[in-house]
């Protein structure tokens, strides 16, 4: 658990992006969940949206920058609204994805 601990830090810190404490002791305890449970598109933070397939850090905070302008989304295909997610995102992902 230390050493997943100390490679999210680490690539965390590569990348410079300004990520909480929080977020990462929520990724710590959510391991793996995107293969197992469901995200709520609404609530998820950065982390646990990069967790889905095709999402990286970037586009995770795109979907909560978009969540913050425009509000909660209504449906999960709204996801599309945001740029660089498609319509092939959904149909990975769409299992996993609630409101």
């Amino acid at each position: 658990m230390n050493l997943i601990y100390s490679v999210v830090l680490t690539c965390l810190m590569l990348f410079a992006l300004p990520v909480s404490a929080e977020d990462v002791d929520t990724s710590m305890q959510s391991e793996a969940m995107a293969k197992t449970t469901m995200v709520n598109i609404n609530t998820a933070n950065a982390v646990q949206l990069s967790e889905l397939k095709g999402i990286g850090l970037k586009k995770a905070k795109a979907i909560i920058s978009y969540r913050e302008t425009y509000g909660n989304f209504t449906q999960v295909n709204d996801l599309t609204k945001v740029k660089g997610i498609g319509a092939k995102f959904i149909e990975k992902n769409g299992k996993h994805l609630t409101l």
